[in-house]
């Protein structure tokens, strides 16, 4: 067996740490971020569906442009392509911190979510190719735990900053970890191999499929604002699936097709990215829901949330490398299975919470959720990497992380969309029922707070001070009553996960495409 699996070189391990911190970096970024939505909106003075957009943003780019990333790294290499995208995150970066408008502060998250696009799914796919069959499972898990503890630090380190310093400095310390990532891999990776066949890159297809993707996503974010049946809600996701739609028969026509068509007639491929899809809605829908539960509902400081969140993110990277190693030994799918069912079981703790639960509650609920995510996590990105062959492995990935982000941004956009449309209803309802007669501007100001990132009783300035107390008491059981019903959401996408997973994951190890081990001696 040994002759057959050599080790991993020191210098390819080297190249693995230093990938390694990219996926480290990509994690505290999207963690960190979330907490720093209340500090953000004291200082820029904007509303949740402005705000929001600081996190959709950054994964609907990365969205819309990781398919065509990962034939752009076909055509000029893995390594220009991780050490060009880490540029294009660092200046995103820079231009997050000194921001001082909503509007530069997304822009600044839309070239970080470039950036990533660009370096991501090559950095997958390089790391993968490094190992042997029989330690791909360790490595992914290896590169997970990077993940995890990003994850991890993420908002602990969040909290940290934004009570030492500032919240600008989350996006500033990006820039000497890049800096490091970049020197490390000209000294140590190996020089890129170009394709022999020079391929053109399609531009009009990845200005439809981005411009598609980016405009239906848009239309949802605005549902809130415009209402569910508004014409002009409706027109602009229609002209977003128009694009999508051309995008496709363009794609047809081409003799290079961005996306091999035989993805989608291969079942193991399909259900892996599907369930990360369902999976992902998971994730990002308990980091922002969470993090304004823990911060406006239970009143913690964002230092203190973050210290919360360990309890999820920390058990997502110590369990990957074993996950791995489990792997490695039993197979994909039941990993797969018993994490999503683990998930499930940490959402539904999640929809009994209220106002006033006890830490160690919220703290087991937490836990439950990050085993489940980082088993399930560490067992299908390995099954997705084993179901196709080597030649197509950077489209894959990228495909693979396209509909993971588009379940991050879906997340985001609707789980606080629901919170505020169910959270309204019930706010008014309940001072019906207990007698509040309210005005027409008091109507409108009240169902305007429960939009707000943070509540407060400077918000209810045409209420009388008797009045007050049950308002904001009101308030956050609307808030807890539309979080309760996003997590019973996400009980059934964690089940469906359970099904991709039976209907179409087979354990891969004696039939996996070979892989060739690359000299990095």
């Amino acid at each position: 067996m040994q002759s057959h699996s050599p080790p991993i070189s020191l210098r390819t391990w080297i190249v693995i740490l230093a990938v390694g911190v990219l996926i480290f970096i990509l994690n505290i970024d999207y963690t960190a971020v979330n907490l720093t939505l209340v500090p953000i909106s004291e200082e820029i003075h904007v509303d949740l569906n402005n705000l929001q957009w600081l996190l959709s943003a950054y994964v609907l780019v990365w969205a819309a442009f990781v398919v065509p990333a990962g034939r752009l790294a076909d055509l000029y290499g893995k390594r220009n392509a991780l050490i060009g995208g880490l540029l294009i995150f660092m200046v995103g970066s820079c231009l997050a911190g000194i921001g001082q408008s909503i509007e530069i502060l997304i822009l600044g998250r839309v070239l970080q979510g470039i950036g990533a696009a660009v370096f991501s799914a090559p950095a997958w796919a390089f790391i993968f190719t490094s190992a042997s069959p029989e330690r791909q499972g360790f490595v992914m898990g290896v590169l997970l735990s990077f993940g995890g503890f990003g994850l991890a630090t993420g908002p602990t380190l969040a909290g940290f900053i934004i009570e030492a310093v500032s919240w600008r400095w989350i996006f500033y310390i990006n820039i000497p970890l890049g800096v490091l990532v970049i020197a490390t891999l000209l000294v140590f990776s190996d020089k890129d191999v170009f394709a022999q066949v020079k391929q053109k890159i399609d531009v009009l297809g990845i200005l439809l499929l981005s411009s598609g993707l980016c405009i239906c996503v848009y239309a949802l974010n605005q549902m809130e604002v415009w209402g569910a049946t508004s014409p002009k809600l409706l027109g602009t996701a229609a002209f977003g699936v128009c694009l999508l739609g051309a995008y496709y028969f363009w794609d047809r026509l081409q003799e290079f097709r961005m996306v091999p068509p035989q993805l989608f007639r291969n079942k193991a491929y399909m259900a892996a990215t599907f369930g990360e899809f369902f999976m992902a809605i998971n994730f990002s829908m308990v980091l922002v829901l969470m993090g304004l539960y823990l911060q406006n509902t239970l009143h913690y400081s964002t230092y203190e949330a973050g210290l919360i969140f360990i309890s999820m993110t920390i058990s997502m990277g110590f369990l990957s490398p074993i996950g791995g190693k489990l792997i490695d030994a039993f197979g994909v799918r039941r990993p797969m299975i018993f994490g999503a069912l683990l998930t499930a079981c940490g959402l539904g703790m999640m929809t009994f919470l209220n106002t006033d639960p006890t830490l160690g509650y919220v703290i087991s609920s937490l836990f439950l959720v990050g085993t489940g995510l980082g088993t399930y996590f560490t067992a299908t990105s390995t099954a997705m990497m084993r179901s196709v062959p080597q030649e197509d492995l950077n489209v894959a990935s990228g495909v693979f992380m396209m509909v993971m982000m588009v379940g991050n941004t879906l997340s985001i956009i609707l789980s606080t969309s629901f919170v505020v449309i169910f959270g309204r209803n019930f706010l008014l309802k309940v001072t019906q029922e207990n007698g509040f007669h309210l005005s027409s501007w008091q109507q409108k100001q009240l169902t305007d707070v429960i939009a707000k990132v943070e509540h407060s009783a400077a918000q209810l300035t045409t209420f009388s001070s008797e009045q007050v107390p049950f308002l904001l008491q009101w308030i956050d059981q609307a808030f807890v009553y539309g979080f309760s019903l996003n997590m019973m959401f996400g009980v059934l996408c964690a089940l469906i996960a359970v099904g991709l997973t039976i209907w179409g994951v087979r354990n891969k190890d004696k039939t996996q495409p070979k892989i060739a081990v690359p000299n990095c001696h």
